[in-house]
């Protein structure tokens, strides 16, 4: 069976997040009507009718989707920070998990027929045990909170898709970045920390080496970078193209190290900047190597991304810049 047809009207959860407010653009150029449940304030000239909420509030939920009667949901609604995640567990799992039950209830009980992309993350993966790409056959073991309750949160639409017949889409993206990015994950930090010390230069030249240092945790793992608004457009795929009740990782398939990145970064910077790893930064359970393979979503969909990651780093360091 081929996938649905193309989409109208559209409703987003978690719509005020970093993927969220970049993904509602993607659909209103593409031509959807846009509807979004926010937890956070959203930008006022965002292109979507809006309803704030919280994706634990089921009645809540029923009544949006009664009165927006969307096509197609997409789930991006979660607690989206690893060390977030560790410190509020029963939190995480809340709103990763029990929220993603109480969203696919309400659409079985209100939009049956709409589909649905149920966006996990290549966390579940945890730890490689060679340099070979995931698949999306690897065996999934998650090393944090995180992880834990996304891999609940693909098991629960299973469920529904099983059981009830609902047409969901599960897509296991691969770590992205971009402007509009949080600075608790690394490059944005990185860009932010950089931008500050080039503020700092400008008013004080003779800037200490201490006070140009960004200090970071563990640059030698590996992560398979996508630019987020590729990763958009992957989604807006995903809609058209993927098969009801498959999984789907969605990546680059191009594995770079945190140090790489960051050089990347330091080496747009407009001063003297500088890194190393101290002990504090360091996580319990890192993820030596996230990578994956795109052969089945590219079989499905014809993705391929397009902006490299000099563009995304430089975009993001710019974000920064425009901000005082």
């Amino acid at each position: 069976m081929s996938g649905a047809p193309r989409m109208s009207r559209t409703f987003v959860t978690g719509i005020e997040g970093f993927a969220g407010l970049h993904l509602c653009a993607a659909l209103d150029r593409a031509g959807h009507e846009v509807s979004g449940l926010h937890l956070a304030p959203v930008p006022a000239d965002l292109p979507a009718r809006l309803l704030q909420g919280d994706i634990r509030d089921f009645d809540l939920l029923k009544q949006a989707l009664e009165e927006v009667r969307p096509d197609a949901v997409i789930h991006l609604a979660a607690v989206s920070s690893v060390a977030e995640s560790e410190n509020q567990l029963l939190g995480t799992f809340d709103i990763n998990a029990s929220g993603t039950l109480k969203l696919l209830e309400a659409v079985r009980g209100t939009v049956p027929k709409a589909r649905i992309l149920l966006v996990s993350s290549a966390d579940v993966y945890g730890q490689p045990e060679s340099e070979a790409p995931r698949t999306e056959e690897s065996p999934a073991n998650p090393l944090s909170a995180y992880a834990m309750t996304k891999l609940a949160a693909e098991e629960i639409g299973r469920f529904f898709q099983r059981v009830h017949g609902l047409d969901i889409v599960i897509l296991r993206p691969f770590s992205h970045t971009g402007p509009g990015q949080n600075p608790k994950f690394v490059f944005p930090s990185v860009a932010r920390r950089i931008v500050e010390i080039e503020r700092a230069a400008e008013n004080t030249p003779a800037l200490a080496d201490e006070e140009r240092t960004i200090e970071l945790g563990n640059v030698d793992v590996r992560r398979d970078y996508t630019d987020v608004r590729d990763i958009c457009q992957a989604y807006l795929l995903a809609l058209e193209r993927c098969r009801c009740g498959e999984t789907y990782n969605v990546t680059s398939g191009r594995a770079i190290s945190i140090r790489q990145g960051v050089e990347m970064l330091i080496k747009m910077a407009k001063t003297q900047v500088s890194y190393r790893s101290v002990p504090r930064k360091l996580r319990p359970h890192d993820i030596l190597l996230s990578a994956g393979s795109d052969k089945k979503f590219k079989a499905a969909t014809g993705w391929n991304p397009l902006i490299p990651l000099e563009t995304t780093f430089s975009d993001l360091l710019n974000s920064y810049r425009q901000v005082r």
